[in-house]
């Protein structure tokens, strides 16, 4: 009986629940790797990446990116998580259980942390790509030694610093991808490439690397069979070219990019065995000789030659290749008349050379399929022949810097993809096109400098059924017709071009009221009307957006608008002797003086500005000299050259440094704000950031190179962004399948940028040595440690700290760069030297700290508080410096900025010397003797560091101009 009821009792017993599977000790790692995850805005491993969705053998199957090897039971083979926006401090310590990890692709995300030589334990990993992330710190030896089985290695767009393992990647023989563009690593790169074996592509852009091309011959027969792409631009390589046996290895290669370095000598033809050549990049190094014409004939497969920034001589008769689309020889010594054919050229870039003759050869270039064309800064001369029609592809013209006059041929204004024109600097005349009013593509105009008359046909705007309330069809964003023979009223319907950012309309003969209606750009930054015949009050509707204005030199009267009041005098003065500011008694007399920040000005404050330029003349120079002695070269930017060397409308917004401690919480998801560059506008407005003691800047500054494991990493906002995803200007753009980068006229300027994390250890004590080169004051390695520090400012020698004593004492520290220094002992003997000088107008060094990594130098001087040149140059609106970058952008390091020198040094090669000053400090409109004699001398100190003269030379020279 009882055993009858048994099985009905169990039928009525409960069922257990399934059992979820223990979690395989792959899966374990993946749950802490998970850890460093901070931000997840997708969702999709927060909500998958769970111990309670597991398969049966404890493998995460179902977690999103994962995938596991059946035949492993609880094995993870691959772990794919690119582009899922996600943000944290990785560990990679985590993963070196993996052993069967064949994948890890962690690109286009915002991930930071570091490298450890631990993760070399994971040898299975065949493909490995963090790109276009903040990681950090050097690249461990033992990673590059153990990861054998390596195919692809993408560490590009990181912050990745330290020397290259001098091994180079010899361990790593199946490796075909090799991408480390975009960060701050440094070696030698002759043994580098000779540890190349079977790589197919080959990118070290934008890094640090020096040395040569490999000598060896037998050093590139492995790598020459297999090479296909090599990309070593924006480095700091030198020595000569390629010798013609060196190139006949390389016979597959396909894109060669050489650019932005200081190879130097001729290119003697050793192009004939490279059949497969497709693109061509040696712009902006020191080449010299006879054009290499057989690389524009029909022989050649290059679709893309870029010889810009060089010294090549000769003449361009004709482009004899049909399949060459951008062809870049701009910044050269070219000679002779225009080439007479383009082939199927869809970008040509002959500006900065010696060309003339007139435009008629133009007729002879097709045009079916040309997309820009610049000209400027040549020689040429007559005017626009009405055959341009042809041209109907064309988005760029550029033909400033030349002799052309006589009117623009109707035609001009109708290409129907133009987008920009720069016509600047001739001797064009006759009317404005209506046309470039209506062109709803045009975005920069630039005519100055030329002798165009008459109204400003903004009315073309205008249909017959249209009031001035609609918009218009127009697209300008930049409109510069300044320094014309202009003249009549501006038509009120100059407010219905809302998309203008730029209006300069300075000398000319406008008269008449300044049309209320402007207060409809509600987008427009920088406002030039001065040296014109405006007269009446100015109008209250301007925009609140202007951060640029000048309406000096008119004939306005009346009460200055509220909201205008924030602009210096010199946005109003000289000239508007009528206008009155609210709290003077009477209107100013118009000599220059008048109303600064609510203060009135002495009328000798630019005398006092030429003073204090005079006087730090031989600091810099004294900088200079000091660069020479280091043998300091920092990399050179891709500049950007706008209208006329001038930059347009987004780049005279100015930013701000946010006011954080970099060391504490900075938000709900713990990111850390960062500012998009370093310019003169954060010298002029930047909020310092504190920190509790300088002994926390070895934790932003010290990058360790010995390969122990991590502490928590902290991230520094002042570091200048490495750049990802460019937005190209609108006015400046290569064909869109083969962007050109070397030449300043075609630069695509960074619109979007991303921040970077430097992060590093925080060594307990500073453990170097501490020398005092003034014993009026002493302190202790100790004591400075934990003095209170903020940050000053950033230059190419490094970060400056203004840091508190326990006493009340206030020092300048400067944090120097990363090569700046190397050896001890010439960096001493500099240093004691230094220390002897007394000048009133140079800080005295007090002494420097010498640490043990090559990270760890500082040089510390007494604080002197008060201005900066930076203001005094920058704090008033002059139109000079509005559109010149400044020096502060140049040595951020930023990737969209003018390099000053090599902007002055073609300044001074095609003659427009004048450019190089600042007229409202000079008070004059052409260069005296005395100017030029000291623009000669500071180009001899920016010429290249053996051939630099020494102070004495310099001083000498100085000494010798008479004024």
């Amino acid at each position: 009986m009882h055993l009858l009821l048994l099985p009905l009792l169990l039928l009525l017993l409960p069922s257990a629940a399934p059992q979820t599977p223990p979690p395989s000790s792959d899966a374990r790692s993946l749950l802490e790797f998970k850890k460093g995850i901070l931000s997840d805005p997708t969702s999709l491993i927060t909500s998958t990446w769970s111990p309670s969705s597991l398969s049966p053998d404890g493998c995460p199957l179902s977690w999103h990116g994962v995938s596991c090897d059946p035949s492993l039971p609880g094995s993870v083979v691959s772990i794919s998580l690119s582009d899922l926006s996600l943000s944290g401090d990785l560990k990679f310590s985590t993963l070196t259980s993996l052993q069967n990890l064949r994948n890890l692709s962690l690109a286009g995300n915002s991930l930071s942390g570091r490298l450890v030589p631990s993760f070399a334990a994971v040898n299975s990993l065949i493909h490995l790509d963090l790109s276009r992330n903040n990681f950090y710190g050097p690249i461990p030896s033992r990673i590059l030694a153990n990861l054998t089985n390596l195919n692809h290695l993408n560490l590009s767009f990181n912050n990745f610093s330290g020397g290259f393992p001098d091994d180079g990647i010899r361990n790593l023989q199946q490796l075909r991808v090799l991408d480390l563009r975009s960060n701050g690593l440094w070696g030698d790169l002759s043994p580098l490439m000779a540890s190349m074996r079977s790589v197919e592509h080959v990118d070290l852009s934008g890094n640090l690397f020096y040395g040569g091309l490999p000598a060896n011959l037998e050093d590139l027969t492995s790598v020459g069979n297999t090479l296909h792409y090599l990309n070593l631009s924006s480095n700091r390589l030198s020595g000569g070219f390629f010798s013609a046996a060196a190139m006949e290895k390389f016979r597959n290669l396909e894109v060669l990019d050489l650019g932005h370095n200081g190879f130097t000598g001729e290119m003697l033809s050793p192009f004939g065995s490279l059949f497969t050549l497709r693109v061509l990049r040696v712009g902006d190094n020191r080449l010299y000789g006879p054009m290499p014409l057989e690389l524009l004939g029909s022989s050649f497969q290059l679709t893309e030659l870029d010889l810009s920034l060089n010294g090549f001589t000769g003449s361009v008769t004709d482009i004899n290749s049909t399949i060459l689309r951008v062809l870049n020889l701009s910044s050269n010594g070219l000679t002779g008349s225009l080439p007479g054919t383009l082939g199927n050229c869809v970008t040509v870039d002959l500006s900065g050379n010696h060309f003339d003759g007139d435009l008629s050869v133009t007729q002879r270039w097709g045009g079916d399929m040309l997309e820009s064309v610049d000209l400027s800064s040549n020689q040429l001369s007559g005017s626009f022949p009405n055959e341009m029609s042809a041209f109907r592809m064309l988005s760029l013209l550029r033909i400033s810097n030349n002799s052309l006059e006589g009117a623009l041929p109707p035609v001009l204004g109708n290409y129907p993809k133009l987008t920009a024109v720069d016509l600047s600097h001739n001797k064009l005349s006759g009317p404005i096109l209506a046309q470039f009013f209506m062109s709803p593509t045009l975005k920069d105009l630039n005519l100055s400098g030329n002798l165009f008359s008459g109204e400003i046909p903004v009315q073309g705007s205008r249909s017959t059924t249209e009031s001035v309330g609609l918009p218009s069809n127009s697209r300008l964003e930049s409109l510069d017709l300044s320094d014309n023979s202009l003249s009549g009223p501006l038509a009120p319907e100059i407010g219905k071009l809302g998309t203008l950012r730029v209006l300069s309309l300075g000398k000319n003969h406008l008269s008449g009221e300044i049309p209320k209606e402007m207060g409809m750009l509600d987008g427009l930054q920088y406002l030039d009307l001065s040296h014109n015949e405006f007269e009446g009050s100015i109008p209250d509707t301007l925009p609140q957006s202007l951060v640029a204005l000048n309406l000096s030199d008119n004939n306005l009267s009346g009460t200055v608008p509220e909201n205008l009041r924030r602009f210096p005098d010199s946005a109003f003065h000289p000239g508007n002797v009528k206008l009155i500011f609210p709290g003077l008694d009477s209107p100013q007399n118009g000599d220059g003086g008048g109303l600064v920040n609510g203060r009135r000005s002495h009328p000798n404050t630019r005398k006092e500005i030429a003073i204090i330029v005079g006087s730090i003349g031989g600091v810099l120079i004294f900088v200079l000299c000091l660069m020479a002695y280091f043998k300091l070269r920092n990399t050179k930017n891709q500049g950007e050259y706008g209208f006329g060397g001038k930059t347009v409308g987004r780049d005279v917004m100015l930013r701000r440094f946010p006011k954080t401690n970099i060391f504490g919480p900075q938000g709900s998801n713990g990111s850390i704000p960062s500012s998009t560059s370093f310019s003169n506008a954060h010298l002029l407005t930047s909020a310092s950031r504190s920190m509790s003691g300088l002994k926390e800047l070895l934790a932003t500054e010290v990058v360790e190179h010995s390969y122990s494991e991590p502490r928590e990493a902290a991230s520094d906002p002042a570091m200048p962004e490495g750049t990802d995803n460019c937005h190209p200007n609108s006015a400046w753009k290569s064909s869109p399948s083969s962007p050109l980068d070397a030449s300043p006229r075609f630069i695509e300027q960074c619109m979007s940028q991303q921040p970077v994390t430097l992060s590093v250890y925080s060594p307990d004590r500073l453990a170097g040595e501490l020398f005092f080169l003034d014993s009026s004051l002493m302190f202790t390695g100790e004591e400075l440690s934990r003095a209170p520090a903020e940050v000053l400012g950033r230059s190419s020698h490094g970060t400056s700290y203004k840091a508190t004593l326990d006493n009340g004492h206030m020092l300048a520290v400067k944090w120097l760069r990363v090569g700046l220094v190397k050896r001890k002992k010439e960096f001493a003997k500099e240093a004691k030297r230094v220390g002897t000088i007394r000048h009133p107008h140079i800080i005295s060094w007090r002494g420097y700290y010498w640490g043990p990594r090559e990270q760890e130098r500082l040089i510390i001087s007494d604080y002197i508080g008060g201005d900066s040149l930076a203001l005094h140059l920058y704090g008033s609106v002059l139109p000079g410096y509005l559109y010149r970058r400044s020096a502060g952008d140049i040595i951020s390091g930023q990737s969209g900025a003018v390099d000053l020198t090599d902007w002055v040094r073609m300044c001074a090669r095609e003659g427009r010397v004048m450019e190089c000053f600042d007229r409202d400090i000079m008070g004059l409109d052409e260069a005296t003797r005395a100017a030029q004699e000291l623009l000669a001398v500071s180009l001899k100190c920016i010429l290249p560091v053996d051939e630099r003269p020494n102070m004495r030379t310099v001083y000498e020279d100085l000494c010798s101009i008479t004024i």
